[in-house]
C-alpha cells in the first residue's frame, strides 16, 4: 500500500479541470496556466484584403482621371484656332487684340498689314450708292453696308451682297461660300447641314470662287477642296460668336436683309 507522501506525490502534476495543483495543495488559476495548456483558446483567421474592391476603385480613379484630363484638352484645344487658317492680323492674335494696340497707341491704322480688319465703316451712310470695294475674295471684314444680311443658320441658293455679308460677319457671324461650278448639287445639301439650325452663321454660292469651298469670319478665312472637311466644323465651332473675334459685340443676326443678288435685281425700282 502507498503512503501518504507517495499519494500525495503522485497527485501533484495532474489536471483538476479548474488548474493545476500546486505541491502545496493550492489550484493554480487559469491564467496563470501555460499557455500551451490551455484548452478553447480563441483563433484569430487573418481576413483577406479585398482586392475587388481596390482594383474597382482603382480603376475608377483612372477613368475619372482620364475623364478630367480629356475636359483640360478640350478646353485649351478650343482656345486655339483651327490649323491653316489665314489670319490677316499680323503679328496680332485677334480683332481684340489689334483693337487694344490701336487704342493704347501702340500701333497706327496705316502700319498694319491689312488694315481693313479695323475698317468698319458703313459706306452707304452719306452715299445710299456706294458700293464697298475689297482686296480679298471672298471679303472677310472692312467697310461695309449698313444692313447686315440675315445670319441665323440661313442658307442662300443664289450670290449676296459682299457689303451685305460683311456686315454680318462684324456681328460675330461665319459666312459659307462655295463655287457652284465645283460643287455639285449633294454637296451643296452636304456643306448646308453644317450650317442650317446654327445661329450667327450663313451660306451662299460664290461664282469664280476658284476653290471649292471658302469660310470666313471677321479677319481670318479658310479654303478647302473638300466639302467634309473637318476643318469647316472646327471653324465654326471656334469663331462663331467668338468673343475676341466679334468686331460688334452684342449685335444680332436676325432682321436683316434676307434678300439674294437675283432678288434685289428683280425688284422695281419706280
Amino acid at each position: 500500500m502507498a503512503s501518504k507522501k507517495q499519494t500525495a506525490t503522485k497527485g501533484s502534476g495532474k489536471g483538476t479541470g479548474k488548474g493545476a495543483v500546486k505541491s502545496d495543495g493550492k489550484s493554480l488559476s487559469r491564467s496563470a496556466t501555460p499557455a500551451n495548456a490551455r484548452k478553447g483558446r480563441a483563433v484569430q483567421v487573418k481576413q483577406p484584403k479585398p482586392w475587388g474592391l481596390i482594383l474597382t476603385f482603382s480603376a475608377v480613379g483612372v477613368v475619372a482621371l482620364g475623364l478630367i484630363g480629356a475636359a483640360v484638352y478640350v478646353v485649351w484645344d478650343r482656345s486655339q484656332p483651327p490649323e491653316g487658317v489665314t489670319d490677316f492680323y499680323g503679328e496680332y492674335a485677334n480683332y481684340s487684340e489689334v483693337s487694344d494696340a490701336l487704342r493704347d497707341g501702340e500701333v497706327t491704322e496705316e502700319e498694319l498689314e491689312h488694315p481693313w480688319v479695323v475698317q468698319q465703316t458703313h459706306v452707304d451712310n452719306e452715299d445710299p450708292a456706294a458700293v464697298p470695294e475689297y482686296e480679298l475674295t471672298p471679303p472677310a471684314g472692312g467697310n461695309h453696308l449698313g444692313a447686315w444680311q440675315t445670319c441665323s443658320g440661313n442658307v442662300y441658293d443664289a450670290p449676296i451682297v459682299d457689303g451685305n455679308a460683311v456686315h454680318s460677319l462684324e456681328h460675330g457671324a461665319v459666312w459659307l461660300t462655295y463655287d457652284p461650278a465645283l460643287v455639285d448639287g449633294n454637296g451643296v445639301k452636304e456643306l448646308a447641314s453644317k450650317i442650317e439650325n446654327r445661329d450667327y452663321s450663313l451660306m451662299s454660292p460664290y461664282p469664280e470662287l476658284g476653290v471649292p469651298v471658302s469660310i470666313q469670319a471677321w479677319g481670318v478665312q479658310y479654303q478647302t477642296d473638300d466639302i467634309n472637311d473637318p476643318k469647316l466644323e472646327e471653324f465654326l465651332d471656334f469663331y462663331v460668336q467668338n468673343a475676341d473675334n466679334t468686331a460688334e459685340a452684342n449685335a444680332t443676326c436676325s432682321g436683316g436683309v434676307s434678300t439674294t443678288i437675283a432678288d434685289q435685281q428683280q425688284m422695281p425700282t419706280g
